[in-house]
């Protein structure tokens, strides 16, 4: 995890795995796609888009759009090109994915995000299926994480003014965390869950 607020960010390919892999970091970073044609999805993902003919470009033009990225992810059909650009990406000091699973310096894993926190999901690139389908057994299984992140937090904060040791204050974070009735409590807001947790753990 890193945070790429200002990074530049350039995908190799305009189908749906690059429109898949431009929408990961759109929210922070700017994002610069090369590809002849575009997905459709690139209709609602705010990067910039340069129809390009990458096979056909010579090393020094190919670089012209690499150079001060921090990140370039090769997504195209051609397994030569895709290698091509990674070798000049290196040459440019950027960090390279290849999102066709070759040899790169970068998982981009399976992501579980919120308000309050942010889950990274990777099998090293053997099985993206498996990535999945953890990420949505932590979706569907771990209730309002959310909620409880919040809690946490705001209990974190009375446990300091009233419980002078902290394997203590530790010790009833995670009571809290392991009681199915806190979970419940979440829906009712985050100060009524954290007065139940007071009375019941202090």
């Amino acid at each position: 995890m890193m945070d790429l607020r200002g990074a530049k960010v350039v995908i190799a390919g305009g189908g749906a795995v690059g429109a898949r892999k431009a929408r990961f970091f759109t929210h922070e970073a700017h994002v610069v796609v090369l590809s002849r044609s575009f997905h459709p999805d690139f209709a609602d993902i705010t990067a910039e888009t340069v129809e390009c003919d990458l096979s056909e470009m010579d090393d020094d033009a190919i670089i012209s759009y690499l150079r001060d990225s921090f990140l370039v992810i090769t997504a195209l059909e051609d397994v030569e090109v895709n290698g091509r650009i990674t070798a000049l990406a290196r040459r440019c000091g950027a960090h390279v994915n290849d999102a066709r699973g070759e040899e790169g310096d970068v998982i981009i894993p399976s992501v579980v995000r919120g308000e309050t926190y942010c889950i990274g999901i990777s099998t090293h690139g053997r099985s993206p299926a498996m990535a999945r389908h953890l990420r949505l057994c932590i979706e569907e299984h771990c209730g309002d994480i959310d909620g409880m992140v919040r809690l946490q937090e705001a209990l974190r904060e009375d446990l300091k003014q009233t419980v002078n040791d902290q394997p203590s204050r530790s010790r009833i974070l995670n009571a809290v965390i392991d009681d199915p009735a806190m979970w419940d409590a979440l829906p009712h807001g985050t100060e009524q869950a954290k007065e139940e947790a007071l009375r019941k753990y202090l």
